[in-house]
């Protein structure tokens, strides 16, 4: 009897043994499959990762590299190559490589501070509602600066290349309109914003309110606000087109203020637009200040406005003083260097 009991005692023994040696065999096929896709699955995943580590360390110091590069190119070119080339022309009388390379020097420096803004924006596009008109606005520091440095240097084709310029303008002032509105939350919840408004912000002063009435507060006000801005896009798409058929025509001369002149017609038409565009943004303005406090939008805007028309518009009276008060002859207007300042001024400061 403890022989037997021995004996089946010394079965069992050698069936856990083989039960051990073995891998164990699930009685579900598709559990079975399961367990050993997760297995190549985990060991897949152990010998990428040092291969995805490789990768990962070598982009991030390709990229530093790379941007390293950049800018000691830029800076090259920023502090030596470009006022090489500008001293250079200007020994030798060339004025108009002289500005062009001049200006290059700023144009190196505006256009790429303001791409690293536009891609931080893009990086960073948490509210693309509003994003987007910021986007365009930022867009018109390298336009403005690239266009600018390019009419220095194609002055034969500085007409139509401006044009594009004065285009992106008018698109950039419907931008920040739009950029205004989407920041108070959109046109619904503008017009239910200034129906709370009171009522003299709808009011004009002196002339204006035998012409132009009483806007109500509401979406009426909005509306008049904003089609009010948006009508100097389309001015100045059809003064821009009109000036350069007139020019391909020849019977265009910018600065004739005769009777006879395009010139002086397309001048008026275009400062009555953009007047009244610019009273219409400043009426939505300060309806809406309190609600703009934390962005304060328009003082960003005027910044950029300043930079092209109020320092364009100081060139000649800086001119005019270095021509009147110091002896150098170079300030002459009869000089070769007067001659091309005074034709190239402005585009020279935009850069």
């Amino acid at each position: 009897m403890n022989r037997q009991h021995s004996d089946a005692y010394n079965e069992h023994l050698l069936y856990a043994q083989q039960i051990e040696d073995e891998p164990l065999i699930p009685e579900n096929p598709q559990e079975a499959s399961s367990n050993n896709n997760n297995n190549l699955i985990s060991n897949s995943i152990d010998e990428e990762q040092p291969q995805r580590r490789q990768t990962k360390f070598i982009k991030r110091y390709l990229s530093l590299l790379i941007t390293g590069l950049i800018a000691l190119s830029l800076i090259g070119l920023v502090f030596v190559l470009l006022p090489y080339y500008a001293v250079h022309a200007a020994k030798n009388d060339k004025w108009n490589e002289t500005l062009y390379w001049t200006a290059g020097v700023f144009v190196l420096i505006a256009v790429p501070v303001s791409v690293h803004g536009i891609i931080l924006h893009l990086v960073n596009y948490y509210m693309p509602q509003v994003q987007k008109y910021v986007i365009r606005i930022l867009f018109m520091v390298p336009i403005f600066a690239i266009q600018a440095w390019f009419s220095l240097f194609f002055h034969s084709a500085a007409q139509y290349i401006r044009a594009f310029r004065e285009l992106y303008e008018a698109f950039v002032l419907s931008s920040f309109v739009y950029y205004i509105i989407e920041l108070l939350g959109g046109e619904d919840q503008l017009a239910i914003t200034l129906r709370t408004k009171d009522a003299k912000y709808g009011q004009h002063g002196f002339i204006f309110k035998h012409i132009f009435g009483e806007w109500q507060m509401g979406r009426p006000f909005m509306i008049n606000c904003k089609y009010g801005v948006l009508q100097y896009v389309l001015v100045k798409i059809i003064a821009t087109i009109v000036v350069i058929v007139l020019s391909s025509l020849g019977k265009f001369n910018a600065g004739d203020w005769s009777w006879d002149s395009a010139y002086l017609y397309l001048a008026i038409i275009m400062n009555f637009s953009i007047g009244y565009a610019l009273y219409c943004l400043v009426k939505l303005y300060i309806a809406t200040k309190e609600d703009l406090k934390e962005w304060n939008p328009v003082w960003k805007f005027l910044c950029i406005k300043g930079i092209v028309s109020v320092y364009g518009g100081s060139a000649v009276p800086l001119f005019y003083y270095f021509q009147t008060h110091t002896q150098l002859s170079c300030y002459r207007s009869s000089s070769p260097f007067g001659k091309v300042f005074l034709s190239k001024y402005s585009t020279l400061l935009v850069c």
